[in-house]
Order: C-alpha cells, then sequence, then structure tokens
C-alpha cells in the first residue's frame, strides 16, 4: 500500500547562509513491496523506501542564471553522496533510481564532509550541487587533507624568512648593537688623523697650512732674549673665524676631547660642546671655553680641553699666547691651564702615560726601576725616607729606556735611545696671598722624573734664575710621589680676567731648547705678562747622589699642546661655590686670541711632526691602540699589542 511522506526541511549547515533553510526534501508517494527483514511504521514487512531526493524551490532556481547554475552544477565541493540517507547499505545511484553522471562530474572531488564516510556525519550537511556558494573556498577544506607535498610551497618559505628577519633585527636592535656600540668605543680604532704621523707633520696637514694666513707680517719673526736668536714662525692660529668647532675630525691641528680627567680628580667633564669660536666684545676672534654648572656624565660640571695630540707637535722653539682668565684676579677654584706633553702620552688616557711620565731620563740605573729603589725594595735610604720621612717615588718604573731588552716593546728608532712622556706647564693659574695681598699666580713648571731626594732640585743656585723677584718666586711646592716639578709663581696682571673693569689679555709663553748634542746646554724660559719670568737650565737637572740617579735632560720629545679650563680641589681649593666677588661663578670663560710657534731659523722641518724619524711615536700608536683610545684604562699592562695582554718591557737593570 502506498504511503505519503512528508516534505522534510532541510536543517542549514555551519557556515551557510539563511537561503540553505528554504530547501525542502520532496518525498512524494512511493510503493511499498513486502521484502524479508524489512518493516514499515505499523510493524508489516515492507520493502525499503525509496531514497530521498534533495529538490531545489523553483523560486530558486528561477532567480539563478543559467551560467550561474551551471557553474555551481560543476562545484566539485557540492557533489551528491553515493550512499543513502536513510540505510548504511551500499547502492548505486542507477540501481536508486539517480540519474547516472556524466565522467566530468564523475572525476570531481566530494566535499570533505563526505569524503571519508560512506554515511554522514552526526550534524553533517550534504548539499546538492546547485547550492554552491561563491564563499565556499573560504569554510571548505582543503580538497585532499592527506595530500602531503614534495617540496614546500613559496609562500611558506616566504613566511619562514620573514620571520627569521624579523628576529634577526630585534636581536640586531637589542643584543647585537649594544654590543658592537661597547667594543667599538672599547677597541676603536685610532682617528684616520693620528695616520697621518708616518711622515713630517707638515706634509700632511690637510684644509690650510701650519701659518694662519690671518697672523699679522710683523709677528712672523722674533728675537729671542735669552740669547738674542732669531727665530721663525712655524705655526699659528689666530681663531679669527666664527663658529669653528672641535669635535674629532672638524679641524685638522685641534680636538677637544670627551672624557672626565681622572688623573685629577676633576669636578667636571670635558666635553667638545664646550669649546668654540666666537667674536670677543672688542671684536677680535677668540677660542672660547666654557665652564658650567651642568651635570654632565656624572659630574657636576662641563667644560673643555682642546688638544694638538698627534696632529701638531714641535721640538724645541718658542710657544706663545694671548689668554684672558676666567672670573677676577682673587676668584680661587677656577683651573685655567696652558701647557705641552710629549707625544707618546696622551692626556687624560692614564695608561698611554703609565710609564712614560714624566720621564726625562736618558741613564741606565737605579732611576728607571719601580719606586726608585733597587729590586729588592730595601734601598737607597733617600728613595724610602726623604719624602717627609715616607717614600719618595711611586712610579711604575720608566717603560722604554735606554737599555730595554733587545726584542721588547719600544718606539724607537731603536732599543738604545730613551722614550718618554715629559711635562712643561707653561701656565696653570691659582690664586695666592702675598705680604698680605691676594691675587692670581701663574705657576710655571717643568715636571721631571727620576726624583731628587726630597724633590730639592733648587738646592743647585745656577741652576734656575728669576727676572723680577717682586712678581717671581720658586714654588714652595716642589713635588710628590708621582712627580717632581721644577717650578716657581708669577703674578698676573688683574686686568687680565673676564670680570676685571677693563678686561684684557696677558701674554704668556715658553721658550726651550733640548740638549741635542748632550753638552748640557739645555734650557726653558718662562714668559708672563709679555716679558721672560724665569729660566731653568741643565744645572738644575744634574746628577743625585741622595738618590742614587744620574741627570736628568731637557727632554728632546716631540711636544704636543693642551688648553684647558677645569675646576678641582687637587691642584687648589675652591673655596666658595656661591659666587660673590671671591668665589667660582658660572659660566666662566677662558678666551684664546691666538696660538703661534716659532723655531730657530734653520730647524728642520721634522722637527715640527709628531712622529719624526729621531723620536718616531706613529707606528708605536697604532700597535698600542687601546692605550691611546681608551680612557678607561689606567696601567699599561691592561692594554694588548696583536691580541696580546702587554707585559712591562724588561730592561738591562731587570734581566734581559
Amino acid at each position: 500500500m502506498a504511503q505519503p511522506y512528508r516534505a522534510v526541511p532541510l536543517t542549514p549547515g555551519h557556515g551557510r547562509n539563511s537561503r540553505a533553510a528554504d530547501l525542502t526534501i520532496d518525498v512524494g508517494t512511493s510503493p511499498q513491496p513486502n521484502l524479508r527483514g524489512h518493516r514499515n511504521r505499523g510493524g508489516t514487512t515492507d520493502s525499503p523506501p525509496e531514497p530521498l531526493r534533495p529538490q531545489v524551490p523553483a523560486s530558486i532556481m528561477a532567480s539563478t542564471p543559467l551560467s550561474s547554475r551551471q557553474k555551481n552544477r560543476g562545484s566539485p565541493s557540492l557533489s551528491i553522496p553515493d550512499q543513502s540517507f536513510a540505510t548504511g547499505h551500499s547502492m548505486s545511484p542507477k540501481s536508486a533510481g539517480y540519474p547516472t553522471p556524466d565522467s566530468a562530474s564523475r572525476k570531481r572531488p566530494r566535499p570533505y564532509s563526505v569524503r571519508n564516510s560512506a554515511v554522514p556525519h552526526k550534524g553533517t550537511i550534504v548539499l546538492h550541487p546547485m547550492q554552491a556558494e561563491p564563499d565556499d573556498y573560504l569554510h571548505i577544506p582543503d580538497k585532499n587533507p592527506n595530500k602531503h607535498a614534495r617540496y614546500p610551497s613559496w609562500r611558506g618559505c616566504v613566511n619562514v624568512l620573514t620571520l627569521v628577519l624579523i628576529t634577526a633585527a630585534l636581536m640586531m636592535l637589542f643584543i647585537g648593537y649594544p654590543l658592537y656600540a661597547h667594543f667599538d668605543n672599547l677597541y676603536g680604532k685610532v682617528d684616520p688623523n693620528t695616520q697621518l704621523q708616518a711622515s713630517p707633520q707638515v706634509d700632511q696637514m690637510p684644509i690650510r697650512g701650519l701659518i694662519d694666513d690671518k697672523t699679522p707680517m710683523s709677528n712672523r719673526t722674533r728675537t729671542s732674549p735669552q740669547d738674542g736668536s732669531l727665530y721663525d714662525l712655524v705655526f699659528s692660529d689666530e681663531f679669527e673665524t666664527p663658529g669653528r668647532t672641535f669635535w674629532p675630525g672638524d679641524d685638522p691641528y685641534w680636538e677637544a676631547v670627551n672624557i672626565w680627567y681622572g688623573a685629577t680628580f676633576d669636578f667636571e667633564w670635558y666635553t667638545p660642546e664646550a669649546v668654540n669660536t666666537t667674536t670677543d666684545a672688542d671684536g677680535r676672534g677668540v677660542l672660547q671655553i666654557t665652564l658650567e654648572e651642568q651635570i654632565e656624565r656624572g659630574q657636576y660640571f662641563r667644560s673643555g680641553m682642546v688638544q694638538s695630540w698627534n696632529k701638531f707637535c714641535f721640538q724645541g722653539g718658542y710657544i706663545e699666547a694671548s689668554i684672558q682668565f676666567p672670573g677676577g684676579p682673587q676668584t680661587q677654584g677656577y683651573w685655567p691651564g696652558f701647557w705641552t706633553m710629549g707625544n707618546l702620552a696622551r692626556p687624560g688616557y692614564l695608561a698611554s702615560a703609565d710609564g712614560m711620565w714624566p720621564y726625562v731620563y736618558e741613564q741606565c740605573d737605579i732611576g728607571i726601576l719601580p719606586n726608585q729603589t733597587d729590586l729588592d725594595g730595601r734601598g737607597p735610604y733617600a728613595a724610602l725616607h726623604s719624602n717627609k720621612g715616607k717614600q719618595l717615588s711611586k712610579l711604575p718604573g720608566m717603560r722604554s729606556s735606554a737599555c730595554t731588552c733587545k726584542g721588547q716593546d719600544h718606539p724607537g728608532p731603536n732599543n738604545g735611545v730613551a722614550r718618554s712622556a715629559p711635562e712643561i706647564d707653561i701656565l696653570e693659574l691659582q690664586v695666592q696671598t702675598v705680604d698680605g695681598e691676594k691675587g692670581s699666580f701663574a705657576s710655571q713648571s717643568y715636571q721631571v722624573a727620576p726624583f731628587d731626594s726630597g724633590y730639592n732640585w733648587y738646592t743647585n743656585k745656577s741652576g734656575y734664575h728669576i727676572y723680577d723677584t717682586d712678581l717671581t718666586a720658586r714654588n714652595t711646592w716642589s713635588g710628590g710621589v708621582t712627580q717632581e716639578a721644577m717650578s716657581s709663581t708669577t703674578r698676573i696682571d688683574d686686568n687680565s680676567f673676564e670680570n676685571a673693569t677693563t678686561p684684557n689679555y696677558n701674554i704668556v709663553g715658553m721658550e726651550y731648547e733640548p740638549d741635542w748634542n748632550n753638552t748640557g746646554s739645555g734650557y726653558i724660559t718662562f714668559y708672563a705678562n709679555g716679558v721672560p719670568s724665569w729660566t731653568i737650565n741643565e744645572g738644575a737637572l744634574t746628577a743625585n747622589t741622595a738618590a742614587e740617579i744620574g741627570k736628568r735632560v731637557v727632554s728632546k720629545e716631540p711636544m704636543s699642546i693642551i688648553m684647558n679650563l677645569g675646576i678641582a680641589s687637587g691642584f687648589q681649593y675652591v673655596t666658595d661655590f656661591n659666587g660673590g666677588t671671591q668665589g667660582v661663578n658660572f659660566p666662566a670663560t677662558m678666551k684664546f686670541d691666538y696660538i703661534r710657534v716659532y723655531q730657530k731659523q734653520g730647524t728642520p722641518d721634522s722637527r715640527r711632526s709628531c712622529s719624526p724619524s729621531d723620536h718616531p711615536t706613529s707606528d708605536y700608536i697604532s700597535r698600542h691602540q687601546d692605550l691611546y683610545m681608551n680612557n678607561n684604562l689606567t696601567k699599561y699592562v691592561q692594554g694588548t699589542t696583536n691580541g696580546k695582554t702587554n707585559t712591562w718591557p724588561t730592561n738591562s737593570q731587570t734581566g734581559c
């Protein structure tokens, strides 16, 4: 008996829109022959019902363009399953009454939902091909999930490469760059300007000549009041062009350092920002160093130091500068300086000076040994007790003596030439009270080692000469465990200060001649207020029997020039930071109108080089870059040479 079947609504599948809900299954009527093993709902044995066929309502078919229906009909993701909805029995489409698909549709893959099972899983909707939609590819998985490619896809490779690059960039930014910056600062290469010293400096200077075109012709020669010798101008800088700066590479002859000067425990940080050229109130061009009360790198003040180290040096001659000092003549606390140092030590870089400064010695005896004592440290007596009952010297010994062993580290030209880094202070300004009157005095000194017993260099009265005893006197301080100071002080004119009623400039200088032929003819004459102040000769440098040392010399080393304005209690106690007439005020300035260097007529050009053939420095500096570029190093043995840690050179006294 025929049974009518109701039309059953089709539940929408996942990811489908509401159109799927409008589809119904049109069952119609079907005969039910009695077949063994099958019962109808009433319990009688009948034949199984004819399989359900999904039908698309005419309204939808009418609204779908033919081309779209044809396209959807061929959609590979909406094929009709080849199994019955009603039973688990296998039946072919033909036996079930379905039309046989053409060859093209037979090859199309089935949707994922029915691909691996003969009967759809619970909750899965099998759609008629006419239900295909444009967004089916978004929520129907890959045709064949079990398929594995032999090679990775290009898109996958690009994705992985992108992730690798992003990771590498982040690691470089937060790990690589900080490490690079640290070690580049620690072991950075010598500034390219320093590589010019292998040959005479005069041949290598870029931009302009050694002599400033603005130097008046009347100042291009001079006559020495010392012996009447004629001198020619060999270097000058008039600072007439405003706006010059002195960062590394800015200038061929000068460079402002960026360091804390730890040797004297200064209160300020030296920075190139504190130095420039400008025009003074009276219209003259000047180099100006400004000391400010401003925190810089952990220091409460910042100021400037300008050096010609490894750029311009000279051996023997006369150097002169016109300077205006900071504050007033009674202002105690500023530390203006104008001085020279041997090129084998870079000012502010303690490791470069270790064992070099302030030696001026060509002998091979106890004077080159550590602490100026025997190897066992038990004598001589003066070395142990002549400093007011205490040790005379705490120097490490002379690093490059005239008796350095063969094969040991040495600047040259050979191991039999004594090499060092002496210091000549043209001026260091300090406040003193003399005869009840307070004023500013220029301390002018020759720093030497090894030391006389008790630092008593002045016992030989013929060894020095003071020109005007009303203005100049021997300095009462003559040394300590790191230096012996052959020094005198000269009163400076009160109008030489920025806070004076009529501010002016003071001409200071130093004339020196090394003992080139070892005849005892070397000397140093200091100048202040434009005239000679005092002279020291080799009579003050003679051997000292008590200390068991030989004579010292007026150095033959090429000397660089330094200008600086500091503040430190190591040189002179700062009495008042609150300003006033005698206290320090900020900002304070030190101004240089010009710097000029003269040498005796007939002096070889090589003697205005930082690396002359008789006292070379270029190769040694290149081999010990860390000593001259890393001011955190304080000892020679902390540096390296060719990748190996430095060891102190041996000599004939310590054993070859």
